[in-house]
């Protein structure tokens, strides 16, 4: 039996909960896996995984041999790589997802020098508004906005993102300017739906040091922020969005900034990736190029319109 191989199929097993993902990620069959799986039962004498047609989890034994495969697994991850020229030249294909709208506006126009610096890195960029299920879809990090449910990911804030509402100078020479969060319940809004709910995202502000949820007509819906800041360039109503989207049509005199002093609190961005003692090298780098990429963007660290 080859025993860091059954280690490493039965560790891809508990962290998808499915035979079939970790027969992917491994580049094995199904059979195979299951075969692997009950030849490292009979060897360890223990049943590992509870199996139904519907769910994979592992037993109390399973999940004490989970731990120990996967310190064993990254201390061998780490030796390999002390003794390999990895730490000196980065290389390998590294799977990232992030937000539509950032990728477009700030990612992929910078990814040029990025691919100059490290020729033997290839990006499979996956770009959504979705959770993204790191380990079950074989991702090595992810960008996010807002604060993080908990978890066993590891999560580096690279940035704050400030936002702003806007609209452009005809529809509030028609509708009149808001000077305080009450005059909005005049106006109609382009509501931006959340890929995780399916609902339109919530409008918040500050009034009098407290957040107030604000609930507007919305003129019309949209999945995409690109697409939410073309409909307010449309004159369809006011949006509320990342400052980053819209700062070049409000500098341009496109979109006009309506109640600056209500905005809520910048939004952390992080960038979040599996735990390993040892992470590879290709990710490092990346993950420090991103961060002193959002670093030189002043929206991004919580800075406002001057």
């Amino acid at each position: 039996m080859d025993t860091l191989l059954s280690m490493h199929v039965f560790a891809r097993i508990v962290e998808t909960g499915s035979f079939t993902r970790a027969a992917e990620l491994t580049g094995l069959t199904t059979p195979r896996v299951s075969a692997l799986l009950r030849q490292l039962e009979q060897h360890l004498r223990c049943k590992l995984l509870n199996r139904t047609t519907r769910r994979v989890s592992p037993t109390e034994d399973g999940s004490t041999y989970y731990q120990r495969c996967v310190a064993v697994l990254s201390e061998i991850d780490d030796m390999e790589a002390s003794l390999s020229r990895a730490r000196s030249a980065p290389k390998g294909k590294l799977r990232v997802n992030m937000p539509t709208a950032m990728a477009r506006r700030i990612v992929i126009p910078a990814l040029p020098e990025f691919v100059e610096r490290f020729a033997d890195i290839s990006i499979d960029l996956a770009v959504t508004d979705r959770r993204v299920d790191l380990v079950g879809e074989g991702v090595d990090c992810v960008v996010r906005v807002g604060e993080l449910p908990d978890s066993s990911m590891v999560a580096r804030r690279i940035g704050s993102m400030s936002t702003c509402t806007c609209a452009t100078p005809a529809y509030l020479e028609r509708h009149g300017t808001p000077e305080s969060v009450d005059d909005l319940m005049h106006h109609s809004t382009v509501d931006y739906v959340s890929a995780d709910t399916g609902r339109p995202r919530p409008l918040e502000y500050m009034v009098g040091g407290a957040r107030r949820t604000v609930a507007l007509r919305g003129a019309i819906a949209v999945s995409d922020a690109d697409a939410q800041v073309e409909c307010a360039l449309a004159g369809l109503g006011l949006v509320k969005t990342s400052l980053y989207l819209v700062e070049p049509a409000i500098r341009a005199g496109r979109l006009c900034e309506v109640l600056p002093d209500c905005n809520t609190q910048p939004r952390p961005v992080f960038v979040v990736y599996p735990p390993n003692r040892h992470m590879p090298p290709k990710l490092k780098v990346f993950i420090d190029w991103l961060s002193a990429l959002y670093a030189g963007i002043p929206a991004m660290q919580g800075q406002r319109l001057s």
